[in-house]
């Protein structure tokens, strides 16, 4: 069978996670994916040791993964000539340079358009392309600051807490690009035309934060200028990102439940971990052997978790809906104790298997390690082996997605530098002697 995106050729400029990450997504999907890199190499490359990896990082393995590398000084004319060709035969052009510098480069959407009028071209920036901060450069930590996502959690010294593990507003934006990417192919089916696509971490970090970003204008507008004024104040005041997102939260559980005295569950230190309000049907346990999840969010569900612990709660059976401070947050706030004492006496996989019996949702604390080994990750084939002609066989996640009539199957490794760059010119009609001549000029490489 061949690729759902069989046909499709991509053009990829860009660098680090969010632009390469759409790249790699197309590749999987069956798409020609060339990724044209200056002469030292694309940044991915040099997050790692040049001597351990020898240009091929655990980055540069994962987002370059099924492409070719064309190495290529966008700078030089003969180099323009070259990509121009390319993109008469290209669908998808991707791209994040911070706004001006594609123009600058003569790789911009207006240029490359007005040779294929069919491009699909995406632009994928830190702000976007429009509005005061459209010229500033960012990165994952940036877009999570600028965007509210950090607002309400603090480190370990009562600062806001910058994204730890995965980067996954870059991933997020990576995946929107695959997604404007396929989107604008299907419209081009009815048009003919390509079009220009705008994506920036900071939409994508606004986006991430749609489930819990609202104002009412009927219930809101009160709470909404009392939020201010603690903003404004509270910095002015010299008071810590602590005490004001504490008196953000009071705000907001004095909106919602008018009648309530508790208190607001805060440890006995700076860190305000992003479970604060959670009691003891939705956290994390330390088990016998590890760490589990569980999330019983019904009334049946807690009372089913509550019949397998052997832990009575008063408060089990009260919809959400009926809150009352004594029945459900006084009650379970002190028997959270008890519950985390008899976690501790079983292994995870033994409450597992208990609570999943009775149709409790839960599940275990994995560890990177863990997931190579598995059975679900097995079963969905999420780790694929690959090969790089230097760093030899290696793993890493497959892809996420499952189509029955086109499925994804594990395709070429990330390609080391400048790989595929000659036979991808004679691909595209140059002879040997131009190719030559390219490399003397250092053209390619």
């Amino acid at each position: 069978m061949t690729g759902i995106l069989d046909g499709i050729l991509v053009l990829d400029f860009s660098e680090y996670i969010a632009g390469p990450y759409c790249g790699f997504l197309l590749a999987d999907l069956g798409a020609e994916v060339i990724k044209i890199e200056p002469p030292d190499g694309s940044e991915e490359r040099r997050w790692g040791r040049w001597s351990r990896y020898k240009g091929n990082t655990r980055m540069a393995l994962t987002v370059n993964r099924g492409k070719k590398s064309l190495c290529l000084d966008v700078r030089k004319e003969e180099a323009k000539k070259i990509i121009y060709r390319l993109v008469e035969k290209a669908d998808i052009v991707v791209q994040n340079y911070t706004p001006g510098v594609a123009k600058r480069l003569g790789i911009d959407y207006d240029t490359l358009s007005a040779i294929n009028k069919g491009i699909i071209f995406i632009s994928s920036t830190a702000f976007g392309e429009v509005g005061p901060y459209k010229t500033r450069k960012g990165f994952d930590i940036i877009a999570h600051a600028a965007s509210g996502m950090m607002a309400a959690y603090s480190d370990e010294d009562g600062k806001p807490r910058g994204p730890g593990g995965s980067p996954f507003i870059d991933i997020g934006t990576g995946m929107l690009n695959a997604f404007s990417a396929v989107s604008a192919l299907f419209a081009r089916t009815k048009t003919g035309e390509g079009q220009k696509i705008e994506t920036s971490l900071f939409c994508t970090g606004m986006a991430l934060r749609a489930a819990g970003f609202s104002k009412i204008e009927s219930l809101d507008k009160e709470k909404h200028q009392e939020e201010l004024e603690i903003l404004s104040n509270g910095f002015r005041e010299g008071k810590t990102h602590t005490e004001i997102i504490d008196e953000l939260a009071y705000l907001n559980l004095r909106h919602e439940m008018p009648k309530s005295t508790r208190i607001l569950e805060v440890p006995d230190c700076n860190h305000r971990p992003a479970d604060r309000y959670s009691l003891p049907y939705y956290r994390i346990y330390e088990t016998a052997n590890g760490f589990m999840s569980v999330a019983a969010l019904t009334t049946r569900q807690r009372e089913d978790m509550c019949e397998v612990i052997d832990i009575h709660e008063k408060g089990a059976g009260v919809e959400f809906s009926q809150i009352n401070d004594d029945v459900i947050y006084n009650n379970q706030l002190a028997m959270k104790d008890r519950f985390e004492k008899r976690f501790r006496e079983k292994t995870s996989e033994e409450w597992i298997e208990a609570l999943e019996k009775v149709g409790v949702p839960c599940g275990p604390v994995n560890y990177s390690a863990n997931l190579f080994y598995d059975p679900q990750v097995k079963a969905l084939n999420m780790i694929w082996d690959l090969e790089n002609s230097k760093l030899g066989p290696y793993q890493m996640i497959g892809h996420p997605i499952k189509f029955t009539k086109n499925p994804v199957k594990p395709g070429k490794g990330a390609p080391t530098l400048g790989e595929d760059s000659v036979s991808i010119l004679e691909q595209f009609g140059y002879n040997n002697d131009e190719i030559e001549e390219f490399k003397k000029q250092a053209v390619i490489k």
